[in-house]
C-alpha cells in the first residue's frame, strides 16, 4: 500500500499484461510524483491491513511531502551514459510561502529523457531472401532498452490555521503530472507478411506511444478539541493511460497511403477513486504502566475503471489480403487498438471501520491490537486483525513482533479488462482462417465456459520478528525475520486453445481465450538487517557508514525449479473444464517469475562523508542471482550476481551547490542471454535484469538557493 502524507494513493489505470515482473498485477505509479516534492519516505513493513485496508500485506510505503515556508530553489540535471545513448535533462524547483498564518509548497519538474538501446543485429533476411547480409538495412533494427521519455510535473502541499488558537488546521495537497513515452516492438521486415514494402520498403520498427495524465488531490481539516485527537478529508484520484501507434501500419487495409495510415489511436484505460476518512484518536488512563492510546475510524471509497476504444483503423479488418496473397492481420501493428466490444465502465464502492489500541502493559512491555471491517459491493465483507509486542529490556536493546491477517481486493481492472487479438490459423481445405483470442473479463460468456469464477480477495497471514540494537550512541543495528503466506493469489492465465477447449470457444467466434484467476497460493520467508555507524573524524570532518542486506528464509537453488523467498504451495485452482490443464492455467513460465525472477539476495554498502562545503557518497549495491523465463527446462539460465558502484562529490558555496557523480561506475552490464533465449542475439540481456543494461551513466547537477 502506498500513502501520500498518510493517505491513499490511487492505481494506475493499467493491467500489466506482458511479460515482465508483476504480470497481471495494477500497482500505484510512483513515477507520477516529482522528486523534488518528496521530504522522506517512510517505510511499515508489518503487515498493516488491519488498520489501513487493502493493499497492505506486506507494509506500507509512505510518502511525505515538503511542506513549510522556504525560499525558491531551483536544481538542474544533465547526463548521458557512456554507450552514447540515453541522454537526460532534469530540471526541478522548489518554493514555499506564507498564506495567511499558514503556508504553500509548491514543487514542479520537467524531464526529457532520451531512449537507450542495447540490442543486437538481426542476423535473418530483411528485404529478399537468400541474400547475405542484412540486405542494405541498418542494425540494430530492434529496441532493446530504456524508452524515450518526456515528463512534467507539479505537486503542491498546504497547511492553515482556522481559528485564533491554532486548535484546527485546514490542509491540501495534489498535483498533476502529463508524460508521454515512446518504444520500439519487435522490427517488422521488409519480407514479413506484416508489412507493406510499398510504404516501407526496409521494413519498420513500430512504436507503442503512451501519453498518461495523473492527477490527484486531497483536502481536509484536522486538530484537537479536549483530549481527542480528529481529522476529516476527501480525496480524488485520477490516472488515464492512452495508447498510440506510430510507424507502423494496418496489413488488411492494403498497400496504398491512403486509405492506410501509419499512425493510430488506440484506445485508453481510465481509473478514478473518490475516498473519505474520519479519524479520531486519544490518550486514556486505565491503570497500565502507561496510558492506553486509543484510535478508531471510517472510509467511504468509490473506485472506477474505463476501458475506451481505440479510432476504427486500430483495430478494423479492411479485408485486403497480405503481399503473399494470405489473410492479412488486422489492427494496427504492435498493439491492435481496442474494439468497441471491449469497452466497459464499472465502479464500485467500499465502506471500512477500524479500531487500534495501544498501550504498555509492563514498563518493559508494549502492546498493540487492532481490527478492521471492510465491505465492498463487488465481492462482499472482510475482517483482519493484527497483534504487535514490544519488548525492551534495556534501552540500547529492543524485541518488536507481530501478527496480522489481511486481503487484498482484485483490482476493477483485474475484473473488468477485455482486449481482442486476431491470430490466423491453417484449416484443412480453407487455408488460413482468422480467430479471436480473447482476454476476457471473468463474468463475460466465454470465460465462464472455461470455468472462470468471480474473483476474491487475496487472503495473506502475515508474521514477523525482529531486534533493534543500539550498543553506542554512534552504531544501530537492526535483524528482521518475516513470513508471508498468501491464499487464492490473482494471476493472468495462460492462453487456452488446446483441443478440449474448441467446442467451449467455438460459439463465441474464438479459438484461444485467458482470464485472471485465484489459482495459487504462496509463501515467503526472508530475512531484512541494517547497521549504521557515524565517525565524528573532528577536523576531518563526519562520515557515516551503512549496511544492508534483504534475503530469503528457506530457498532452493538446485533444481529445475529454484526459489528464492517466494513459492507455490499446494495445487493450482482449476476449473472442471479445463482439467488436465493446470500447466496452461499456471505454466513454467510463470512459476519462475514469482519465485525465481527476482535476486535471491541484495546487500547495499554506502559510506556518506561531509566537511565544511564538501561531501561525498559511495554506495556498493549486490544484486543476487536470478532466473530467466523459460518454457523448456533445457533453456533455462541463472544469471550472475552482480556489484555496481555509484560516487558523488558535491561542494557547497553561499546559495550554489555543484554535485557531479556516476551510477553504475564500473559499467556492469547483466550476463547476456544464452542464443536460445534471445531470439536469435537481439535481445542481448534479460529484460527484466534488477539493474537495468543501460551500463555507466554520469551527470552533473546544480542547485541554487534563492
Amino acid at each position: 500500500l502506498v500513502l501520500i502524507n498518510g493517505k491513499r494513493r490511487h492505481t494506475s489505470a493499467l493491467v500489466h499484461l506482458n511479460g515482465s515482473i508483476g504480470r497481471g498485477s495494477t500497482g500505484v505509479d510512483l513515477n507520477a510524483i516529482p522528486l523534488s516534492a518528496i521530504e522522506r519516505i517512510e517505510v511499515l513493513r508489518d503487515g498493516a491491513a488491519a488498520q489501513y485496508g487493502s493493499d497492505a500485506i506486506a507494509g506500507v510505503i509512505n510518502i511525505v511531502l515538503k511542506s513549510g515556508v522556504t525560499p525558491p530553489t531551483l536544481t538542474l540535471k544533465a547526463g548521458s551514459t557512456t554507450h552514447d545513448d540515453g541522454r537526460l535533462l532534469d530540471g526541478s524547483g522548489n518554493w514555499g510561502f506564507r498564506l495567511g498564518r499558514g503556508s504553500v509548497l509548491l514543487s514542479a519538474e520537467y524531464r526529457d529523457r532520451e531512449p537507450t538501446n542495447r540490442a543486437g543485429n538481426d542476423p535473418r533476411d530483411q528485404v529478399r531472401p537468400g541474400d547475405a547480409g542484412n540486405n542494405r538495412v541498418e542494425q540494430p533494427n530492434h529496441h532493446w532498452g530504456d524508452s524515450e521519455e518526456w515528463n512534467a510535473m507539479a505537486f503542491l502541499d498546504a497547511t492553515v490555521p482556522l481559528g485564533a488558537d491554532d486548535s484546527s488546521f485546514f490542509y491540501a495537497f495534489g498535483g498533476y503530472s502529463r508524460r508521454e513515452g515512446s518504444h520500439g516492438g519487435f522490427y517488422r521486415r521488409a519480407l514479413d507478411a506484416r508489412n507493406w514494402p510499398q510504404i516501407y520498403p526496409l521494413g519498420f520498427l513500430p512504436l507503442i506511444e503512451p501519453d498518461i495524465d495523473d492527477a490527484s488531490a486531497t483536502a481536509g481539516v484536522r486538530g484537537t478539541r479536549g483530549e481527542w485527537f480528529w481529522d476529516l478529508s476527501g480525496q480524488a484520484g485520477h490516472n488515464r493511460f492512452e495508447f498510440h501507434v506510430a510507424d507502423s501500419l494496418n496489413v488488411s487495409l492494403g498497400p496504398a497511403v491512403p486509405p492506410n495510415q501509419t499512425s493510430f489511436y488506440a484506445g485508453a484505460l481510465v481509473f478514478q477513486h473518490l475516498l473519505a476518512n474520519f479519524d479520531l484518536s486519544r490518550s486514556f488512563e486505565v491503570g497500565l504502566a502507561g496510558p492506553l492510546n486509543v484510535a478508531f475510524g471510517a472510509e467511504a471509497r468509490r473506485e472506477k475503471y474505463g476501458l475506451e476504444a481505440g479510432e476504427p483503423a486500430s483495430y478494423a479488418d479492411g479485408g485486403v489480403r497480405d503481399q503473399f496473397g494470405n489473410v492479412a492481420p488486422f489492427g494496427a501493428q504492435v498493439f491492435p487498438g481496442f474494439r468497441p466490444s471491449n469497452e466497459v465502465d464499472a465502479s464500485r464502492n467500499s465502506v471500512a471501520a477500524y479500531l487500534d489500541l495501544e498501550g504498555d502493559l509492563h514498563d518493559l512491555l508494549r502492546v498493540g491490537v487492532a481490527g478492521r471491517v471492510e465491505n465492498y459491493s463487488d465481492f462482499g465483507s472482510t475482517a483482519d486483525g493484527k497483534l504487535t509486542v514490544r519488548l525492551a529490556p534495556h534501552k540500547r536493546f529492543v524485541v518488536r513482533g507481530a501478527v496480522s491477517t489481511g486481503f487484498r481486493a482484485p483490482s476493477l481492472g483485474q475484473i473488468h479488462f477485455s482486449s481482442t487479438a486476431t491470430n490466423f490459423i491453417n484449416v484443412p481445405g480453407q487455408g488460413l482462417v482468422p480467430f479471436e483470442s480473447l482476454t476476457m473479463p471473468v463474468a463475460s460468456a466465454p470465460a465462464r465456459a472455461l470455468g472462470a469464477q468471480d474473483l476474491k480477495p487475496e487472503e495473506s497471514l502475515h508474521y514477523s520478528g525482529g531486534l533493534v540494537v543500539n550498543p553506542t550512541d554512534a552504531l544501530e543495528m537492526t535483524v528482521d525475520v518475516y513470513r508471508i503466506d498468501i491464499d487464492d493469489r490473482v494471476v493472468l492465465s495462460g492462453n487456452f486453445n488446446q483441443p478440449q477447449v474448441q467446442p467451449l470457444l467455438r460459439p463465441f467466434g474464438a479459438n484461444s481465450g485467458r482470464f485472471f484467476t485465484n489459482a495459487i497460493d504462496t509463501e515467503t520467508k526472508g530475512i531484512e538487517a541494517t547497521a549504521t555507524y557515524r565517525f565524528d573524524l573532528s577536523a576531518a570532518g563526519t562520515l557515516r557508514l551503512g549496511a544492508a542486506y534483504s534475503g530469503p528464509l528457506g530457498a532452493e537453488t538446485d533444481g529445475p525449479n529454484p526459489y528464492y523467498g517466494t513459492r507455490i504451495v499446494g495445487t493450482i485452482a482449476t476449473p472442471p473444464q479445463l482439467a488436465g490443464l493446470e500447466a496452461v492455467l499456471f505454466d513454467r513460465i510463470e512459476r519462475r517469475r514469482i519465485e525465481c525472477g527476482q535476486p535471491k539476495d541484495s546487500v547495499r554498502l554506502s559510506g556518506d562523508w561531509s566537511r565544511g562545503g564538501w561531501s561525498g557518497l559511495v554506495r556498493a549495491s549486490r544484486y543476487g542471482e536470478y532466473c530467466s523465463f523459460t518454457a523448456l527446462a533445457q533453456d533455462d539460465q541463472i544469471y550472475d550476481p552482480a556489484w555496481l558502484t555509484d560516487v558523488e562529490l558535491a561542494y557547497t558555496r553561499g546559495r550554489l551547490t555543484a554535485r557531479a557523480g556516476a551510477q553504475n561506475l564500473f559499467d556492469t552490464l547483466p550476463e547476456r542471454n544464452t542464443p536460445v533465449n534471445s531470439f536469435n542475439g537481439i535481445q542481448t540481456y534479460p529484460s527484466h535484469s534488477p539493474f537495468g543494461m543501460n551500463g555507466r551513466f554520469v551527470y552533473g547537477r546544480l542547485t541554487v538557493r534563492f
